[in-house]
């Protein structure tokens, strides 16, 4: 790449411990930028990094469990969209290492979550966050991450370049599951090209990518099966039955905003990320509001801690925004459901219902490590494996149907939509839990040079956070 001499500015944290079995995202630290009312305040642009296919407002359904606390998305995919799998990445590759050419775009570098954790409680809850704090780019034979969150610590060690030319190498190695590509070997080998970009090439990275949450399901015609995503959220302090009002409805398309700087009475805790509104009232999609103060990191309370809205963590909007339509206008064709109790589907259509769940549980916003006790003493109770059933028995609303010698749901409503009214049909058995994986995180953060944060509602420059929006 050429070399420029930029500032850079803020981005994700990522970790891997030995000490869990499994690699997950969640807490997402980042460069604060400046704002027309506050001096160094939450904001940021995002740049979706990962696989997921973009969905037309038609072939993508919303479910919220407030019950549960997950928004499960099913999108439906053609034949072709599968067949041109490896063209969408590849296109999508391109336009991320055209544009990280540009003297303008500033990449934030990615850092380890324990390199922040300096004091034994630190430590402590940067191990439990840690479970949650992988990155899709590890682990590709380059290295993605710095010894510092700011972009400015590698212009002054003279690595701008050589760290964009490691996370564009990562991305395509990533985008195509092969640790030897390089960029230069996909621009100067037309062979090599043509064989990636096959279909036959994208049948089998498309496989790579979601076996475990497609399903082959021929029962909407033109459409070969479908895709299930399930993201943790939290709710309203007041509990399942209060709002967003339990229906089913669509998305609205307006009031919803790509990227919010500011509010006049939430300040900057918006961070820029999408606000995605599903009542008129206010009610919305945003990001995760809670910062641990000692590491200033951003990460996700899921439990019943917001004043009505959804936050998801930071990754999971953004891939969220990214899969739905790319015009806000269409989001009003994106059907929604809202439960107060269980979400309950047979998602691989194997003839059995289960209710829904996510391996992302409880994150504590302090740490208190006891006297003569050790940081794993502390950690423990908030390892994911130990959570699994607390996640039901420790919720005041579902624990009334969790059972926990069996591990099952007992009595859960049944829902079902008729002439578009969301509506309960009795009640259920005995349902075993799905619980999804969580998917490491797939997003980098970036700054434009001379984008101003005026109006709040940031669409200004060549690179504003819909420029990388899925096509």
């Amino acid at each position: 790449m050429k070399k420029t001499s930029l500032i850079m500015l803020g981005l994700s944290m990522v970790l891997a411990l030995p000490v869990f079995a499994n690699d997950f995202l969640g807490p997402f630290p980042h460069e604060r930028t400046n704002t027309p009312k506050k001096a160094n305040a939450h904001v940021g642009r995002y740049l979706y990094v990962g696989t997921a296919p973009k969905f037309n407002g038609e072939e993508i359904e919303l479910n919220i469990s407030k019950m549960s606390l997950n928004l499960r998305a099913t999108g439906w995919l053609t034949q072709e969209k599968i067949d041109q799998f490896a063209q969408m990445l590849f296109e999508r590759w391109e336009q991320i290492d055209s544009t990280m050419e540009h003297p303008d775009f500033i990449l934030h570098p990615l850092v380890k979550l324990e390199s922040l954790a300096t004091k034994d409680t630190s430590i402590a809850w940067s191990k439990i966050a840690g479970q949650y704090s992988s990155h899709v780019l590890e682990n590709r034979g380059v290295e993605v991450y710095n010894s510092k969150r700011n972009a400015s610590s590698l212009e002054k060690a003279g690595k701008t370049d050589d760290y964009r030319d490691s996370v564009s190498t990562a991305i395509l190695r990533y985008f195509f599951n092969d640790n030897t590509l390089s960029p230069e070997n996909i621009r100067n080998d037309n062979k090599m090209r043509d064989q990636i970009l096959s279909a036959a090439n994208s049948r089998k990275l498309f496989n790579s990518h979601y076996k475990s949450i497609f399903t082959p399901n021929k029962s909407r015609p033109g459409y070969v099966g479908h895709l299930t995503f399930v993201y943790p959220v939290a709710a309203t302090v007041q509990g399942p039955f209060d709002q967003p009002k339990e229906s089913s409805r669509t998305l609205m398309s307006y009031g919803t905003i790509e990227a919010r700087w500011w509010s006049d009475k939430w300040d900057d805790e918006f961070g820029g990320l999408p606000f995605i509104l599903i009542e008129p009232s206010g009610v919305a999609f945003h990001g995760p509001i809670t910062n641990f103060a000692p590491l200033d990191v951003w990460y996700l309370r899921r439990g019943y801690v917001s004043h009505g809205c959804h936050r998801m963590d930071t990754s999971d909007l953004i891939e969220l925004r990214n899969i739905l339509p790319r015009k806000i206008k269409d989001l009003a064709k994106v059907r929604l459901n809202i439960f107060n109790h269980f979400d309950v589907t047979d998602w691989d259509n194997d003839g059995k219902e289960e209710v829904v769940d996510v391996k992302f549980y409880n994150v504590p916003s302090a740490v208190t490590i006891a006297q003569g006790k050790t940081i794993d003493d502390a950690v423990r109770p908030f390892l994911v494996e130990n959570q699994k059933k607390s996640h039901f028995q420790n919720n005041q609303f579902a624990s009334k149907f969790y059972r926990s010698a069996t591990d099952t749901i007992e009595g859960a409503p049944r829902y079902k939509v008729v002439s578009g009214q969301l509506i309960k049909d009795g009640t259920h058995g005995s349902l075993s839990i799905k619980r999804f994986d969580y998917t490491p995180s797939r997003i980098l953060q970036y700054q434009e040079l001379g984008a101003q944060m005026i109006p709040y509602d940031d669409d200004r420059g060549e690179f504003p956070p819909t420029y990388f929006l899925n096509k």
